[in-house]
This record gives C-alpha cells, structure tokens and sequence, in this order.
C-alpha cells in the first residue's frame, strides 16, 4: 500500500469507506493525478494540487484548493467565508453515492480549471 491507502485504512470505517470511495473517484481523472500526504492529511493533484480529504467528526470533507473559482451553480459546495477554499462533507457512503453524478461533474470542472491555470503560467514563462 502506498501512504494514502495506509492512511484511509487506519480511519474510523465511515470515513475509510467514504474515502476509498471519493479517492478512486480523484484518481479516475485521468494519469496526471498523484496523490500524497500533506499536513497529514491525502493531497490529490492533477496539474497542481486539486483537492484533499480531510476526516471530520461526523464525516469527510473533500476540500477543492480553487474551490471560490468553481461554478457557483454547484449546490453541494460550501465555501464558509473562505477565500479559495471550498468543500463538501459527506456523512455516509449512502449520501455520497446519492450525489455521485454531480460530485464527478464538480472533480472534472476543478481538474479542467486546474490543467487552465497551469497553461497559463507555462504561457507567461
């Protein structure tokens, strides 16, 4: 196992399901997504940091790094007064496969943001 799926399996089994779950759903972006532990928590990229999964008390949070630049049509996000940041927590694996398609329409918007942003800056070197 790699540091990530070492982390998910020593969470409370809500959270691991939760998270094996919505960590699949990260890496089925495409070969460019990596995935690491940061600040102890799993940090996913995909042409820069896209998103991370933080466990909460009563769930998870899947945190966006440019989550305020994601569309604001998007029911599900919560920006709670942050800059950037902007996630959504999940309860229970029930709730999280409810949201499914408009969770998976939220990971492809941020990773298409992000590959945007990184061809802008590779533009101004």
């Amino acid at each position: 196992m790699n540091p990530v799926q070492d982390f998910i399996a020593e969470q409370r089994p809500t959270q691991r399901q939760i998270m094996s779950v919505l960590r699949g759903w990260i890496l089925d972006l495409g070969p460019h997504t990596t995935e690491k532990i940061s600040y102890k928590i799993p940090f996913f990229s995909f042409y820069g940091t896209i998103c991370y999964l933080n466990p909460a008390v009563n769930g998870v949070d899947l945190s966006f790094t440019q989550g305020a630049s994601l569309s604001r049509t998007h029911k599900l996000i919560e920006r709670k007064g942050r800059k950037t940041v902007a996630s959504i927590r999940f309860h229970s694996l029930a709730e999280l496969e409810e949201h499914e398609d408009e969770l998976r329409l939220i990971l492809n918007e941020a990773a298409i943001l992000n590959q945007y942003l990184f061809n802008q800056k590779k533009k101004k070197k």
